[in-house]
């Protein structure tokens, strides 16, 4: 998980015989009663005790999520919604989630033979600057996917602290050594489209989001995070919503399978989702790109998941027929505990409490409104906000023209887009924070105003309003 501090890293990697009350207990498997899937919209159950759970212990587990400040939750109980709480339709950061789903397209196309993961870096002539030494390139693509490559080079969308800890060059030899590498992931989003010829985020949107109806992803969510002097291979990144998130986790929880067509191999979903290193902590086995929970109540039927910083995750549980997705803002530097997230989950599974009916009742969710449309700008009046803005020494925004609107490029390469309300009323896409620009008598710009307070953050970066326009 890209971006995550030292003590966030510290609780998920070493937090060996942490007691945690929802670990405690057996695990019972739920029967499937439904092969269910969403079509246009999600369904949801009438209530949760036609589907076997508690509504008075949902509402607890839905009391702690709002105290812990989760943005989103959405569980899938058999196929359909069984909570979905907060934003589920707003687009967050997914963080190192993007993972999990780089490694279900290399599923794709190692079925395909696009992809040996047998074969070596030196094999595929993948380096970096400064270049990789001879062992370094006899790590093989397996040991990228499992995080055991050797390769302690700098990578793009790592944080001090991974810095820091990262292990000398050549400590290791490839494919003996786990330790958490975002060089690893990122020369393995190079190496997907060098040898399929594709791009990651188009290629999602064929192979998985459109198959799946993903109801509110589009490519302009989606971006490469590039720092060419830490190395070549930029990170991939994607804004997802919750309620699409969980499409994505009862692909894996169906095997692969959507309806009558089967997306990933199956056999890529079981191998991909099994610990292939033993790392210790909550999550104590890694899989391809997936991390995997053996422990406490998940010890006979583990669960695997897709993890990002902050407390962005979706959790697969096959046991349970259910996946749990928990979002949080990180624009607004919001953060959940992976400990207290899974607090979170366990009152949900304790909120299970009886077989589900025959035929428990389902209803469609109606299509989420449209938000306010952005009015359509004179060319002329886009082009004079075009610029760089400055709000501090370390935070610079750039707005750019795009497709006949404007896009806000925030540090590190994230764009959002800009909905026009007004000649100089905007708003940010996915953030939903006010934009306004303020012009002298001339109808120059002077300034660019964020609608949050000095006190509020975006993106992890402080906002100070009302600094004057850079030229």
């Amino acid at each position: 998980m890209e971006k995550m501090t030292r003590a966030t890293r510290i609780v998920l990697l070493l937090t060996v015989g942490l007691h945690i009350p929802w670990a405690q207990g057996s695990f019972t498997r739920a029967k499937a009663s439904s092969d269910r899937y969403p079509g246009r919209t999600w369904s949801k159950y009438v209530t949760a005790e036609e589907a076997g759970w508690s509504s008075k212990k949902l509402q607890q587990a839905r009391a702690y999520s709002v105290q812990i400040g989760s943005a989103a939750v959405l569980v899938v109980y058999d196929g359909a919604i069984l909570v979905d709480w907060g934003n589920v339709d707003q687009r967050y950061l997914c963080h190192s989630v993007r993972k999990s789903f780089l490694s279900a397209l290399y599923g794709i196309h190692v079925a395909e033979g696009n992809i040996d993961v047998n074969k070596t870096l030196a094999e595929y002539h993948i380096d970096d600057n400064p270049p990789l030494n001879v062992e370094e390139k006899k790590a093989k693509v397996v040991d990228l996917l499992t995080s055991r490559s050797g390769i302690y080079h700098d990578a793009a969308a790592e944080n001090d602290a991974m810095t820091h800890d990262r292990p000398p060059r050549s400590s290791h030899a490839p494919g003996t050594h786990w330790w958490y590498n975002n060089w690893d992931f990122n020369a393995l989003g190079t190496i997907f489209e060098q040898q399929t010829g594709t791009n990651i985020f188009e290629e999602f949107k064929k192979r998985i989001a459109d198959p799946l109806e993903m109801e509110d992803f589009r490519l302009e969510h989606t971006f490469y995070q590039r720092e060419p002097d830490r190395s070549i291979h930029p990170a991939y990144k994607f804004r997802m919503s919750a309620r699409d998130m969980a499409r994505f986790g009862l692909l894996y929880l169906r095997h692969g399978r959507w309806k009558d067509q089967q997306i990933i191999p199956e056999q890529w979903v079981k191998e991909s989702t099994r610990a292939h290193c033993n790392i210790g902590g909550i999550y104590n086995g890694y899989g391809y790109m997936w991390w995997v929970c053996r422990s406490g109540r998940f010890r006979n039927e583990p669960m695997y998941s897709g993890l990002g910083v902050g407390g962005n995750s979706i959790e697969i549980l096959p046991g349970a027929e259910l996946v749990f997705v928990h979002r949080t803002d990180t624009y607004r530097k919001k953060n959940v505990n992976p400990d207290v997230r899974l607090r979170l989950l366990g009152m949900i599974l304790d909120a299970r409490v009886s077989e589900p009916k025959a035929y428990p009742r389902v209803k469609p969710l109606p299509l989420t409104p449209k938000p306010r449309e952005s009015i359509k700008l004179r060319t002329e009046i886009l082009d004079k906000y075009v610029n760089q803005y400055r709000f501090d020494e370390t935070m610079t925004v750039a707005i750019k023209k795009h497709n006949g609107h404007l896009l806000a490029r925030m540090p590190e390469g994230c764009p959002f887009r800009l909905r026009a309300l007004s000649e100089k009323e905007f708003i940010l896409e996915d953030v939903e924070a006010p934009v306004v620009f303020e012009l002298d008598d001339r109808g120059n710009v002077t300034r660019m105003v964020v609608g949050f307070t000095p006190k509020k953050e975006l993106y992890g970066y402080p906002i100070s309003p009302r600094i004057p326009l850079q030229k």
